[in-house]
C-alpha cells in the first residue's frame, strides 16, 4: 500500500513538507477557500503529492477526508502510537461537516457522455497534443478540446470543436471506408494483426519478471549511472507495453466479423464497440483549427490517419 501524503510510511511519521502543504490546504478550506481555488494556492507555492504531482481539487479532498490525517482509525478512534499528526481531530471533524455540506449544495449531476474519439483517437493539428473532452459549461454541450499549456505539458489550447460535428464527420468517414470493395477483408486482416500484436505483448509483459531479475544481476558490474539508466528504461517499456496491451484488447474483440449491414450495426453499437472499430481502422484523427468560421463543413477541419 503506498504510503499517504503527509507521512513518511503507512504507519506514521511526518512528511515536514508534505504536511505543512495540507496544513496550509486545510486552513484555506475552513476559512471558505474553493477547492479549485485552495489547490492553485499550494500548487503555486510547490507542495505536491506523495507522487510528485500538483494537487487537484479532488485529490485533495480525498487525501484530507482520510482519518488518518488526524491519527484515527476507519472507526474515528486514535491509533495508539501513531505518532504526530497533520491535523488535529477537531481539524478533521470540522473538514468533514465541510465536505458533507459542499456536497449536499452541488446541483444535480449533469448526464454524463462518452467520448468517442479520447484516449489518443484525436490529436491537435496545431501541437500535436491529444485532445480532451470537455465542457464550456455545466449546461454545455460535450466538446473536444486541446488542453491548457502548463508546467510539463506543452499543448497549445487553441483548438477546439463540438463533439456531436467531430463524432459524427468521423463517423461517417469510417463507414464510408469500410463499405468499399474488399474492406471486409482488410478489416479481417487489421484485426488478425492487432490480435497478433497483444499476443507478443502480453509474452513481453509476462516475461517481465525475469528481464529485471537479468538485469539486478548486472548490477555489480555497471556503474550506477549506467544502472539507473538501464532500470529506468526497462520500467518505461513494461509501462508503455501494458497501457499497449490495454489498448488493444478493447479492439480486438469488436464483433464486426461477419456483419452485412454495417451502418445498422454502428447505430445500435454500444460506445465501446463503436470505440473499438474507430481504433481498428484509424491510427487517430487530426483536428485542424476552426479558421475563423471558414470551416463550415466539419470534415474540412479532420485529417484521418488510416491504418
Amino acid at each position: 500500500m503506498a504510503r499517504l501524503t503527509g507521512y513518511l510510511s503507512r504507519h506514521g511519521g511526518l512528511h515536514p513538507q508534505e504536511a505543512a502543504g495540507l496544513r496550509k490546504a486545510a486552513s484555506l478550506l475552513l476559512d471558505q477557500h474553493s477547492r479549485a481555488e485552495t489547490s492553485r494556492v499550494i500548487n503555486a507555492q510547490g507542495y505536491r503529492t506523495t507522487h510528485g504531482n500538483e494537487w487537484a481539487p479532488e485529490v485533495l479532498v480525498r487525501v484530507l477526508g482520510n482519518p488518518r490525517m488526524a491519527g484515527l482509525d476507519d472507526d474515528g478512534e486514535p491509533i495508539e502510537g501513531f505518532g504526530e499528526t497533520v491535523l488535529s481531530p477537531d481539524e478533521f471533524r470540522r473538514l468533514l461537516v465541510l465536505f458533507a455540506e459542499q456536497v449536499e449544495q452541488q446541483p444535480p449531476a449533469r448526464e454524463a457522455f462518452e467520448y468517442l474519439l479520447t484516449e489518443g483517437l484525436s490529436e491537435c493539428d496545431l501541437c500535436d497534443w491529444n485532445m480532451v473532452g470537455t465542457r464550456v459549461s455545466s449546461g454545455g454541450a460535450p466538446a473536444y478540446r486541446c488542453p491548457p499549456p502548463r508546467a510539463g505539458q506543452p499543448s497549445c489550447g487553441r483548438v477546439r470543436i463540438n463533439a456531436d460535428r467531430l463524432e459524427d464527420s468521423v463517423a461517417e468517414e469510417v463507414l464510408a471506408e469500410l463499405l468499399r470493395p474488399g474492406a471486409q477483408e482488410r478489416l479481417a486482416r487489421l484485426l488478425a494483426d492487432l490480435r497478433d500484436e497483444s499476443v507478443r505483448l502480453k509474452a513481453h509483459v509476462e516475461g517481465a519478471e525475469q528481464r529485471f531479475a537479468e538485469l539486478r544481476e548486472m548490477r555489480t558490474v555497471l556503474v550506477p549511472s549506467a544502472y539507473e539508466a538501464a532500470e529506468k528504461a526497462t520500467r518505461q517499456d513494461m509501462r508503455d507495453a501494458r497501457n499497449r496491451l490495454r489498448y488493444l484488447e478493447q479492439l480486438v474483440d469488436v464483433p464486426v466479423e461477419g456483419v452485412t449491414d454495417l451502418v445498422a450495426w454502428w447505430n445500435s453499437a454500444p460506445r465501446k464497440w463503436q470505440r473499438a472499430l474507430v481504433g481498428v481502422v484509424i491510427v487517430k484523427v487530426r483536428v485542424l483549427a476552426s479558421g475563423r468560421g471558414r470551416h463550415r463543413d466539419p470534415s474540412a477541419r479532420l485529417r484521418i490517419e488510416w491504418r
